[in-house]
C-alpha cells in the first residue's frame, strides 16, 4: 500500500472510531457564500431541524469579478487579490456569529475563467474557505429552491402548484420552474447585467443601436428555452438576485417619491416584495435607459455599481417577460445563499431518513442521464440499493456524511453507461461521459467525484498517473477510494444482473468487515465476485472482508 495512502486510511479509521453516531445538534449555525459575477454575498443564518433558516447576518461586496472577465475568460489578479481580501473579512464574521461551516459557492465568473482552478487554490490557501463551482443549471436549481421556499404559498407551495423564477446575474440569468422544492424545469443562458453591459452598452446614456444590438442578443439566448419550456404553466412568477430587487426598489420609488421607507439600495438586509407589470416595466425601462450612470445613481433604490449595470438587468427582465408572455413578476428576497443553506440543511436531516424509500431529488439528474444513455436500470438501481446500504450500516467504519452518500448512490446509477460507447473499457468510457454531460443537482467538482468513483467500479485501483484522479486534491481523493471502494463491493454482489442478494448485514468487528448474506437463490456468481472485487475496499479501509453465509 502506498504509504501516502496507508497515513490517510489511518486517518479515516481513527476518526470514524471516535464517530458517535449521535445526530448534528437540532439547531446549528452556517454560513453561506455566493462568489458572483457582481458581488460576493454572506448569509449566516441558525438552521433548525425542522427546516427553518433564521438570518443572522447578511452582508454584501461589490467585487465586480466578472469586470472583463466574462469577455475575455480569465480573472485579473486584482480581482483576486480584492476577493481574497473580501472572502477573508467574511469568514472573520461569520466565525464571530458562531458559525460552525462556511459553504462558499461561485458562478459564471469563476466557472467561466481559464484560471479558475488556480483562484479556487488560492482562496483555499488564502482563507481556509472551499469554493465549489456550480453549473449553471445547479444555480438554477439552488435558486428555485429558495424561491419556492421563501416566496412561495407561505413558504410551501401546495401540491400541484408551479412557480416560475427569474435570477438575473452578473454572468448568467437562470430560469427555475418549480413545484415545491421540486425543479421541473432549469435553464441557464449566458445573458447577464454584468455580461452585457461591457459587450454592448459602451455609451452613457447608451444609444437606440446599443440598446437593439443587446436585445437581439437576449432574444438569441431565449430560442432556446422557449423551445423546451413551450406548453408549461406557472402560477406565480418572482424574480430574485440584486438586480431584480433594485429593479423593484427603484420601480416603487419613483412611483411613491415621497414614500421614505423605500430602500435605498445600499441596505445589506432584506427587502420587502414589490410587484412589477410588464406593462409598466417597459416605460420604467425606457426611463432608466434615457438617463447617464450619474443620474440612475440618484435614484433611491439604485447603489453607485448597480446604477452601472441596472439598464442591461431590466431588458433582460423585459425581454424574458414578453418572451413567455408574463404580464406581473414579484420580486424575492430569496436567492441562492438561501438555496446552499436549504440544500445542506436537507442533507443533514437525511441523517434521520437513511431508509427512506423516497428517491433523492438529486437522483432525478443521475437516473435521467442513464436513461439518455440505455442503462440497464434494474441492475444500476440495485446496485445504488446496495451500495447506499453498506454505505448505512458500516457508518462507524467511514465518518462519512450524507452528501457523500448521495454521490455514491449517482455514481452507482451510472457506473456503467460508458456501454453506450463500447462494453471495451466501459468503465472509462463512463467516466468520460458522466464528466462531460450535465448532471443536475451537483456541482462541477461532485461530477468529477462521482466520475471518479464509477471509473473505480472495475479494474485498476486509483493511481497518480490517472489524469481525473490525481486532478483532486487529497481530501477527494480519500473520498473517491473509500466511496469507489464500497461501489466496487456493491457491484460483485449483483454479479448475475439478477438480483439475487436483497438482504444482507455488513457490521464492523474488530478489522474485520463480516458481510451476511441472505438469499434462497444460487449466489456462486456473486460470491466468486465479492472475493475478487473486495480488494479496493479492504485497501481503502485498511480491514478485511468476511463473508458468511446467512
Amino acid at each position: 500500500m502506498d504509504p501516502a495512502h496507508t497515513f490517510l486510511a489511518y486517518k479515516i479509521k481513527n476518526r470514524s472510531r471516535n464517530h458517535n453516531g449521535k445526530h448534528r445538534a437540532l439547531r446549528v449555525r452556517v454560513a453561506a457564500i455566493d462568489i458572483g459575477s457582481n458581488s460576493i454575498k454572506l448569509l449566516v443564518a441558525e438552521t433548525a431541524a425542522s427546516g427553518t433558516l433564521l438570518p443572522l447576518r447578511r452582508e454584501k461586496s461589490m467585487v465586480r469579478l466578472g469586470h472583463e472577465t466574462l469577455l475575455k475568460g480569465h480573472l485579473s489578479s486584482e480581482a483576486i487579490v480584492q476577493a481574497i481580501r473580501t472572502l477573508s473579512v467574511f469568514k472573520t464574521l461569520s466565525q464571530n456569529l458562531g458559525a460552525e461551516q462556511i459553504l462558499a459557492v461561485a458562478t459564471a465568473s469563476v466557472r467561466e475563467a481559464d484560471n479558475a482552478q488556480a483562484f479556487i487554490r488560492e482562496v483555499e490557501s488564502r482563507t481556509g474557505i472551499r469554493v465549489e463551482v456550480l453549473s449553471g443549471v445547479e444555480e438554477a436549481r439552488l435558486i428555485g429552491v429558495a424561491a419556492a421556499r421563501g416566496c412561495g404559498t407561505n413558504g410551501k407551495s401546495p401540491r400541484g402548484k408551479t412557480l416560475l423564477n427569474i435570477d438575473v446575474g452578473g454572468g448568467s440569468t437562470e430560469l427555475s420552474l418549480m413545484r415545491g422544492a421540486k425543479a421541473l424545469m432549469l435553464q441557464s443562458m449566458k445573458i447577464g447585467a454584468v455580461r452585457l453591459s461591457e459587450q454592448f452598452l459602451t455609451s452613457d446614456p447608451p444609444k437606440p443601436k446599443e440598446l437593439l444590438a443587446m436585445q437581439r442578443e437576449i432574444e438569441g439566448a431565449l430560442e432556446r428555452p422557449m423551445r423546451e419550456m413551450k406548453g408549461m404553466k406557472w402560477e406565480t412568477v418572482t424574480g430574485t438576485s440584486g438586480t431584480i430587487l433594485s429593479m423593484g426598489a427603484a420601480f416603487q420609488s419613483l412611483a411613491y417619491p415621497d414614500n421614505e421607507s423605500i430602500s435605498d439600495g445600499r441596505s445589506s438586509g432584506p427587502l420587502p416584495s414589490v410587484t412589477m407589470t410588464r406593462t409598466a416595466l417597459v416605460p420604467f425601462n425606457l426611463h432608466l435607459a434615457s438617463l447617464s450612470t450619474a443620474e440612475r445613481k440618484k435614484i433611491r433604490g439604485i447603489s453607485e455599481r448597480r446604477a452601472e449595470i441596472i439598464v442591461a438587468g431590466g431588458q433582460i427582465l423585459e425581454q424574458i417577460m414578453r418572451a413567455f408572455k408574463i404580464t406581473r413578476i414579484t420580486t424575492c428576497d430569496s436567492g441562492l445563499r438561501e438555496g446552499v443553506l436549504l440544500d445542506h440543511l436537507s442533507e443533514w436531516n437525511g441523517l434521520r431518513s437513511y431508509r427512506s424509500k423516497e428517491l433523492d431529488a438529486r437522483l432525478a439528474g443521475a437516473e435521467a442521464l442513464g436513461e439518455h444513455f440505455g442503462y440497464e436500470a434494474a441492475h444500476a438501481k440495485h446496485v445504488s440499493f446496495i451500495a447506499t446500504k453498506l454505505f448505512d450500516q458500516l457508518r462507524s467504519l467511514h465518518g462519512l456524511k450524507p452528501h457523500d452518500r448521495t454521490m455514491l448512490a449517482a455514481a452507482a446509477l451510472l457506473h456503467e453507461i460508458g456501454y453506450a460507447v463500447s462494453p471495451e473499457s466501459h468503465h472509462k468510457h463512463s467516466l468520460y461521459l458522466i464528466m462531460n454531460s450535465e448532471l443536475t443537482g451537483f456541482t462541477d467538482l461532485e461530477r468529477q467525484l462521482i466520475a471518479n468513483i464509477a471509473r473505480y467500479h472495475r479494474r485498476a485501483f486509483p493511481k497518480p498517473s490517472h489524469e481525473f484522479f490525481n486532478s483532486l486534491g487529497m481530501e477527494d481523493q480519500g473520498r473517491v477510494w473509500m466511496l469507489g471502494g464500497i461501489l466496487r463491493l456493491a457491484d460483485a454482489m449483483d454479479r448475475s444482473h439478477e438480483s439475487r442478494i436483497k438482504n444482507f448485514k455488513a457490521s464492523l468487528r474488530g478489522d474485520k468487515v463480516r458481510l451476511t448474506l441472505q438469499s434462497s437463490r444460487r449466489r456462486d456468481h456473486e460470491i466468486w465476485a465479492i472475493e475478487h472485487k473486495k480488494d479496493m475496499f479492504e485497501e481503502a479501509f485498511g480491514v478485511m472482508v468476511e463473508i458468511v453465509m446467512g
